[in-house]
């Protein structure tokens, strides 16, 4: 990472390939990394030529994705990445407070627990699903 961007809480990824056109974050600087739903990396020129006359399948795993759909990479591991995503979708549904437990602490931290429970299913079931299904196809 680049020390001036750490210094700024900004993660700079400087030795980024994007997989689909080969070029260099290091060799082009000005070259903009983003990252799909389905967590794999290209560089915006490739997605603005693929995804230009609507949805198309990910290059690497098919997934039918839109030019919308991705976003700039947070963190440098991906697996972070999938797991703040995967707390965020459950804190938009699971989102009491004190006040909805008329006070009670004991409650609340116990409805807590059980959101950080269901937060950890949801997070293995997806990288069981996604480590299966990339062996599924694989095999086919």
């Amino acid at each position: 990472m680049n020390k001036d961007n750490i210094q700024q809480g900004i993660p700079s990824f400087d030795n980024v390939v994007c997989p689909i056109c080969k070029s260099q974050k290091y060799l082009n600087p000005n070259m903009k990394i983003l990252v799909s739903p389905c967590f794999h990396k290209m560089c915006e020129s490739c997605i603005n030529r693929l995804y230009t006359h609507g949805a198309a399948p990910c290059p690497i795993c098919k997934t039918i994705l839109r030019k919308t759909y991705f976003v700039p990479q947070t963190f440098e591991d991906l697996y972070v990445e999938k797991e703040v995503q995967i707390r965020k979708k459950v804190g938009k549904y699971f989102n009491k407070r004190l006040e909805d437990f008329g006070g009670d602490l004991r409650q609340y931290n116990d409805y807590l627990e059980e959101v950080e429970e269901l937060s950890k299913y949801f997070i293995i079931l997806f990288f069981f699903i996604k480590n299966y299904r990339n062996q599924l196809v694989s095999i086919f």
